[in-house]
């Protein structure tokens, strides 16, 4: 009965240790479900959802393109394409407290019809920060 009583408060211990463990939370994870979600909703054409990721601050490494622009390209992008199709690899991930940086490589498709018309492909550097409970990109650069 002893051996009973000990499995299972083994098995309690390893179950809320599980329990707890899961819920924690992954800052990696989250960031890297923000960028695939930006991708995302570039193909469903939802700026306004991938626009929520990127802070009011944002800027490009020169400085001269930011929030607007970015709002900008992205209907252009649309109006151009009635199909987008966005291939989003983060290749490394740092975080370091309330900051991230993360490196994604980006392979855009698009066209008018069924066959892909146009492609193209970034290499981003990018840099995000906690903001509102979730993670934001506030500089970028990218070629």
């Amino acid at each position: 009965m002893t051996l009973h009583v000990i499995g299972r408060a083994a098995a309690i211990v390893f179950l809320t240790a599980a329990v707890t463990h899961c819920s924690r939370s992954d800052p990696e994870r989250e960031l890297r479900s923000a960028i695939a979600a930006m991708a995302r909703a570039i193909e469903q054409r939802e700026p306004t959802v991938f626009l929520d990721s990127v802070a009011d601050d944002f800027s490009k490494e020169s400085g001269t393109f930011g929030k607007h622009e970015v709002r900008r390209l992205l209907n252009g992008v649309h109006l151009r394409n009635e199909k987008i199709s966005i291939n989003a690899v983060v290749s490394e991930v740092r975080i370091e407290g309330e900051r991230a940086h993360a490196k994604v490589r980006v392979v855009a498709r698009g066209s008018s019809g069924l066959l892909p018309e146009r492609g193209q492909s970034w290499n981003f550097d990018s840099v995000w920060r906690r903001e509102s409970g979730g993670w934001k990109i506030f500089n970028a650069d990218w070629e």
